[in-house]
């Protein structure tokens, strides 16, 4: 299960780097209890959350979504349709399925995945912020972008690109399911130096 692999992931990573849960939380805000139960597997984080966590590490958040042993040096990759990995299961908090694509083991300055939200009635509360960059695009339906204290309609065919230090979150304006491609790039480039 895919949850199962990015926890054992995160908790890999942390370790090698020497960091403690209280120093993992303290430079990414986010406490120690909820590092626990992300590592545990007793909670699945939304991508927000593993890019803080990211950053934190210092590592590429592909590197929570990669098949153990993964040592391929090609400079491209293709994602078929059917074979996107989920990130994000359906049924969390928020609602929204992620799917990421696989990209290059040397290509570390972007983040994409297709975000899914099916239609609801319900009111969210909770914001994200993470550092960086974000780009959506609108592929089906629409979102409203909760940014600060406004509210951004996004339709069919719209895209934004905002900065998410910004507490934020998508929501779904519509009564069919949205669909968007999410593009994340981090605050520091991962690519080599020349």
């Amino acid at each position: 299960m895919i949850e199962r692999q990015i926890a054992e992931r995160i908790r890999q990573i942390r370790k090698t780097k020497g960091m403690t849960l209280e120093q993992l939380g303290g430079k990414i805000g986010i406490s120690r209890g909820m590092l626990s139960r992300l590592e545990t597997n007793r909670s699945s984080p939304p991508i927000a959350t593993l890019a803080k966590i990211a950053q934190g590490l210092e590592v590429p958040i592909s590197l929570f979504f990669e098949e153990s042993g993964s040592t391929t040096e090609q400079k491209y990759t293709v994602t078929r349709s059917n074979k996107r990995k989920q990130v994000v299961r359906r049924g969390s908090d928020i609602g929204f399925t992620y799917y990421a694509f696989k990209k290059p083991q040397f290509l570390y300055i972007i983040e994409a995945f297709i975000m899914k939200h099916p239609p609801s009635n319900k009111k969210l509360k909770v914001l994200f912020d993470h550092p960086g960059e974000e780009f959506i695009l609108v592929l089906k339906g629409a979102i409203e972008l909760v940014y600060g204290e406004e509210i951004i309609l996004i339709e069919t065919g719209d895209a934004i690109h905002f900065d998410p230090s910004i507490p934020h979150r998508a929501q779904n304006a519509g009564d069919i399911e949205a669909e968007c491609i999410v593009v994340v790039a981090g605050e520091k480039s991962y690519s080599k130096s020349k």
